[in-house]
């Protein structure tokens, strides 16, 4: 990708279009599975219970998420950028979850920022730079919160398949933080490690093995030169990346304190923190899902989590208004800065 990155090949009509039927399809087959299994259609009387107040409060809780979204990202490229209007950045956040919404596995929602940023004055490598910054809090953050979260509800989640998936989530988070680490403050052993693997598949076949070796090598001196510019801003401005961390906690609190604020909407009080659990285990699920932003398996997953504490006449409702305010209404306002952006292309 380079930094003349075409609009053509990040907001694509027709890629946008196929995801949003994508999305809309797989949610509402989502919800379906969800709410008939879980007997949610019988009890739809329960929405007589809840308070519309609550409802209003779920607004700030958006604009709270969408302010530290952005905000994440305008810490950083505001130091390439400076001057860069913070609705810049809101904006790009907006387009990423609009974008990750209707592409496989979210892939869209980074170019889509990246695009965002790179029109109004940035360059790419400070943009990956950006993203690379606030992807490692949040690769220190989920492992964190996945392990609290195992702790709490071991005695709520039966020990089957769901909490198999959630110490999977929590083993890919934890390998990655390590291999990115090891990156950044000593890429000789990533060099190590590839060319082990390189001589082991050499054995093999011996081309696969020098293609191997080659690339590592060339990945190697990338990631260096990469690893030399992006410590410079964090030996600089060391407090960047622990405000950056104290974000991403804020950030996914509020998104798991929403669920709880339904919760309560309908009159029920369970433990605050075994919704929070709920909400983190299902966070560590969706981040590598490979549907349009998770759909069909939020759905179902995120329900499924919830039955256990909340009751499954309840859990399919929560995760309704979970996502409505969270995704949904988000992706909307995302939809509305890519068709702006698509008409100033187009201009």
């Amino acid at each position: 990708m380079s930094e003349n990155l075409e609009q053509s090949k990040v907001f694509n009509k027709s890629v946008i279009k196929k995801g949003i039927v994508a999305f809309i399809v797989i949610t509402l087959i989502g919800f379906i599975a969800a709410f008939l299994y879980n007997d949610g259609l019988e009890n739809i009387s329960l929405w007589s219970q809840l308070q519309p107040s609550y409802l209003i409060i779920g607004l700030i809780f958006i604009f709270i998420d969408l302010y530290i979204g952005g905000l994440r990202n305008h810490i950083f490229i505001k130091e390439f950028v400076p001057g860069i209007s913070q609705m810049v950045s809101i904006k790009a956040n907006l387009a990423n979850i609009f974008m990750g919404a209707v592409t496989p596995s979210q892939s869209g929602g980074g170019p889509a920022q990246w695009y965002i940023f790179l029109r109004n004055g940035a360059k790419l490598a400070d943009i990956v730079g950006v993203s690379f910054y606030n992807w490692i809090s949040t690769l220190i953050f989920f492992p964190i919160s996945g392990a609290l979260a195992i702790y709490i509800l071991k005695d709520s989640i039966p020990d089957g398949f769901t909490m198999h998936l959630t110490r999977f989530g929590f083993s890919v988070f934890t390998t990655l933080l390590i291999v990115i680490l090891l990156g950044l403050f000593a890429p000789k052993i990533i060099g190590g490690i590839i060319d082990g693997l390189a001589h082991l598949i050499g054995l093999v076949k011996s081309d696969w093995g020098t293609k191997l070796r080659t690339i590592g090598k060339n990945g190697i001196e990338k990631l260096k030169e990469y690893r030399t510019t992006y410590l410079g801003l964090i030996q600089r401005k060391p407090h960047l990346m622990i405000y950056s961390f104290l974000l991403t906690i804020l950030l996914y609190l509020n998104k798991y304190a929403l669920a709880y604020l339904f919760v309560y909407a309908f009159g029920m009080t369970p433990d605050f923190w075994s919704i929070i659990a709920v909400m983190a285990v299902s966070y560590l699920l969706l981040y590598f899902a490979p549907s349009p932003g998770g759909s069909g398996i939020a759905e179902v997953g995120i329900t499924a989590l919830l039955v256990p504490i909340i009751g499954n006449e309840l859990a399919p409702s929560i995760t309704l208004l979970h996502r409505s305010f969270l995704v949904f209404i988000p992706a909307i306002l995302g939809a509305i800065v890519v068709l702006q952006q698509i008409s100033k292309e187009a201009q």
